[in-house]
């Protein structure tokens, strides 16, 4: 029974490898993300609606565009069982796309049951990342027999203390929504190829090093070169996160802040033997300490815990998390007088420190 099994897990992984593989050389990524379930549930958690919606809108955004539905379970309970329970979690996803709209030709689901982990069902923190729907949209590619309107993007991603080329990985996000993603040779240069005029946000990645984000335009029959120097994530190294937006004298986020907070957890699954504090700063210049029971300086502390419930929220495990308010006792520019130098002590940041 154990032989037979491990054989049919051995079948599932070939198929699954084969079908990503399949998708990636003929389609474009528009969108992909994943909910997760209780312990042998299979009903969606009102809190997945925004995502599923995300879906909805990805799959009308383009006329061709279709969700592929991968269904998954722990290993908790017998293979049969669970490839039950994958099933019926492919089709509660697909019940509640149907009604939003998607007409069902446009939905593929697979159910892998407990076959295709993507963490160790040896902790309770590993099955419950193992209990997910993953959701893709894609659009066919037409490759294009014509260069007449190639934009190339290309550089170097380097140590921004040694200047030595780093392997990174770099991922390209435009402005409707598609992404893609390239590898650094092993002199740390990229290269990207855009056939359309938009523009693109860049964003490197590298392990045990904090990630460097960039915008570009991208037009025809242009060159573009686009370097990145990153910083080593060492213990005590910080990084701001200068893409994150409140509402004013408040700790709630605009929703630009989604780009950048996207970017972290990335980061923080980059580099998973990282733990982080999050830091939060305000701007008090040519003022003392605020005490902590201001509310200045809870601000700084409310503002730190919005970034960490969020990055607990999309997986990141509590145990690599701390959040501190620092009030204005670490501005950087204590006697700032401009709104560049203000807006530069009102931030919040990361430490490694383990």
């Amino acid at each position: 029974m154990i032989f037979r099994k491990l054989l049919f897990m051995t079948f599932l992984l070939c198929v699954a490898t084969s079908s990503i593989l399949g998708q990636r050389q003929k389609n474009i990524l528009l969108y992909s993300d994943a909910i997760y379930f209780s312990s042998g549930a299979s009903k969606v958690a009102p809190k997945y609606t925004k995502e599923l919606k995300k879906v909805v809108e990805a799959i009308k955004s383009h006329p061709e565009a279709s969700a592929w539905i991968q269904a998954h379970t722990d290993s908790l309970g017998g293979y049969l069982a669970n490839e039950a329970l994958s099933e019926r979690r492919s089709n509660a996803v697909l019940a509640i796309l149907k009604k939003e709209g998607v007409a069902e030709d446009k939905l593929k689901i697979d159910s892998h049951g407990e076959y295709v982990p993507v963490q160790s069902n040896g902790t309770a923190a590993g099955r419950a990342k193992n209990r997910r729907v993953t959701i893709q949209v894609v659009r066919p590619y037409v490759p294009r027999s014509k260069d007449e309107n190639k934009c190339i993007v290309r550089g170097t991603v380097t140590n921004a203390q040694t200047g030595d080329p780093l392997s990174a990985t770099i991922f390209i996000a435009t402005r409707n929504g598609e992404k893609d993603s390239v590898e650094t040779n092993e002199e740390g240069i990229y290269e990207y190829t855009r056939y359309t005029n938009t523009t693109v946000e860049i964003t490197a990645y590298s392990k045990g090093y904090f990630f460097v984000t960039k915008k570009s335009a991208t037009i025809p029959k242009k060159t573009v070169e686009l370097d990145f120097k990153l910083e080593p994530a060492i213990i005590g190294g910080k990084m701001a996160l200068n893409d994150l937006y409140f509402y004013g004298g408040t700790p709630i986020l605009l929703p630009e802040s989604e780009k950048a907070l996207v970017g972290v957890v990335d980061f923080m699954q980059f580099n998973a033997d990282l733990r982080i504090e999050i830091g939060g700063h305000i701007n008090k210049p040519n003022q003392a300490p605020v005490p902590t029971s201001s509310k200045s300086f809870q601000l700084s502390e409310n503002r730190a815990r919005v970034v960490y419930e969020y990055l607990i929220e999309k997986g990141i495990a509590k145990e690599r998390l701390s959040f501190k308010g620092y009030g204005n006792a670490e501005m950087l520019f204590p006697r700032a007088s401009n709104p560049v130098e203000e807006q530069t002590n009102r931030r919040v940041e990361l430490k490694v420190v383990e």
